[in-house]
């Protein structure tokens, strides 16, 4: 992503930046009048002192003008910034849920959550702080060496012959900041990475009693992290100083050049006092303009990022819309492979009538999971197609057609929310008699009464509150609760108990009917229910019965 483009999401609130500026722009013309005043009151002062209260009330009336300014602009920049912040991140995370599953299996979660967190928090503070500034900032220096100027041209034709030089020196630095603030934001996301995964499998550290090697693994990623966000801050810190120092040096040595002037009596001490001033007022800018410089290299580290998330394509949007399919499914010389693997299916060919129960099974790794994943267009054949009544699933709109195919996996996806909710999730505002009638189906109405809450029990983060198979109960209701055309049970018993599998084969005969229903597993009584049992092997459908 360019700045251009970053620039352009800022458009929406390019009125209350602009407000902004002009707040700045005033402020800083309420500044530049300040020495001039000052050098008058000097002047007053050094002679009979008539006038002084008048420039005195002037100079007070600027300093609160200065102030409320200041203020306004703080005030109105922070509202955008907050603004903007909302909606880069919703941006962010509304493109990466619509990013393929592929995506996501080849990035770190940390990583994208660093990204849609903090450095997305600098962009917004960049667009709407330090480059509204940038105006304001130019003004000043331009202002301080015009007014100068007009004291004394010897003196302040000078300071602009140092611009290529610090020009050039920027440059320099920039290219090793460059490089360093993109360490320090790799260094960062794996930080935030490596503290997600240790509270991911916390109940692992603790069982193998790896504490102090997460400890261990985690300190080493900050400390990497702390380091170089040190030597940035040290060079940020160096590049302000060095300019500051040069501006001042050179604004100082540049007046004692105008000793001699000022003791003929070419110069007056008020003008040299106001010279003083816009020469120490001038070091404000060019610190300012350096530091800007330097916050611009670290977030080119952070564009070339986000540009390379919301630079990858989504998920096809549009295709064919579909009312409630039959739900036969056929797969026609089906051929796919992983980028990382070798070839999983090697022209599979099933055809699965509409309404009918077909279990699936086969080694694992065999791709019985890879089908479930091509029927719901997670991912797509190399070869070959796959439909859905007669129609290629790939002309479908991907919502259409997945709002069709409910899928319980082996592992449970529930998320920190109350057990209602988290049944609920499978429909469009369920009312309480469907959540209650799809966890009765799913054998998990039970214990759900027998927890202290009921229904509105809040299960902690991935439902860990539950045992697997309570988990799994609850991921077969989600999916019973979506009422869908295809059913597609992977693995989605192997956690139950025999007392409660048995119940819900009793019940899921009843649940099954008028849907076609695919189970993949290797427990005898779930494999029971299906009319054909269809063996994969070597990537091709070996044997049915």
């Amino acid at each position: 992503m360019s700045l251009w483009q970053l620039l352009a999401l800022a458009r929406p609130w390019a009125g209350r930046l602009v407000f902004s500026a002009l707040l700045m722009l005033f402020e800083t013309l309420a500044i530049l009048a300040v020495p001039g005043f000052a050098g008058l009151l000097v002047a007053r002062l050094a002679g009979n002192g008539q006038g002084a209260g008048g420039v005195i009330g002037v100079l007070l009336a600027l300093f609160c003008a200065i102030v409320l300014l200041r203020a306004a602009a703080q005030w109105v920049s922070g509202n955008v910034a907050a603004a903007m912040l909302a909606q880069l991140r919703q941006k962010a995370h509304r493109h990466l849920i619509n990013l393929p599953l592929s995506f996501h299996e080849n990035r770190s979660q940390g990583d994208l959550i660093a990204l849609c967190t903090y450095e997305i928090d600098g962009l917004s503070s960049f667009l709407s702080d330090t480059l509204v500034r940038l105006g304001p900032l130019l003004l000043t220096a331009t202002g301080a060496v015009f007014l100068m100027y007009r004291i004394d041209p010897m003196l302040a034709v000078g300071l602009p012959l140092l611009l290529p030089l610090f020009y050039v020196a920027l440059k320099l630095i920039g290219r090793h900041m460059r490089g360093l603030a993109q360490e320090e934001q790799e260094a960062e996301a794996l930080s935030v990475a490596l503290a997600a995964q240790d509270l991911a499998i916390l109940p692992a550290i603790k069982s193998f009693t790896r504490e102090a090697a997460a400890f261990a693994g985690y300190g080493a990623a900050v400390g990497r992290a702390q380091a170089l966000e040190v030597r940035q801050l040290r060079l940020t810190l160096a590049i302000n100083a060095g300019a500051q120092i040069v501006a001042v040096c050179t604004a100082f040595g540049l007046v004692m050049l105008s000793r001699e002037r000022l003791q003929d009596g070419a110069m007056e001490v008020a003008e040299l006092f106001a010279l003083l001033l816009y020469a120490a007022l001038l070091t404000r800018p060019v610190a300012a303009l350096a530091g800007t410089y330097g916050q611009f290299q670290l977030m080119r580290g952070t564009l070339r990022r986000l540009g390379q998330v919301l630079g990858t394509p989504t998920e096809p949007e549009g295709g064919t819309a579909l009312e409630r399919a039959q739900g036969a499914v056929s797969f026609e010389n089906v051929h796919f492979h992983y980028p990382d693997r070798g070839p999983v299916l090697n022209g599979v060919n099933l055809h699965i009538e509409a309404g009918e129960t077909l279990a699936l099974v086969a080694p694992n790794g065999a791709g019985k999971t890879t089908m479930m994943a091509l029927l719901v267009r997670f991912v797509s054949p190399d070869q070959g197609r796959v439909l859905l009544d007669g129609t290629d699933i790939a002309g479908l709109g991907l919502k259409a057609l997945r709002a069709q195919i409910g899928v319980v996996p082996q592992r449970a996806l529930l998320f920190n929310g109350t057990i209602a909710e988290n049944i609920g999730f499978g429909a469009d505002k369920p009312d309480k008699a469907q959540i209650i009638s799809a966890a009765k189906t799913a054998q998990a109405h039970d214990f759900i009464t027998s927890m202290p809450n009921g229904y509105e029990t809040v299960i902690g983060d991935f439902g860990v509150l539950l045992s697997g198979g309570q988990g799994q109960r609850l991921a077969l209701a989600r999916a019973l609760i979506k009422d869908p055309a295809v059913l597609v049970l992977d693995e989605a018993t192997s956690m139950f108990d025999a007392q409660s599998e048995a119940a819900f084969v009793s019940a899921a005969r009843l649940a099954f009917v008028g849907r076609t229903v695919i189970i993949i597993s290797h427990r005898p009584a779930i494999l029971a229910l299906a009319g054909r049992v269809v063996h994969l092997s070597g990537g091709k459908i070996a044997a049915q019965r």
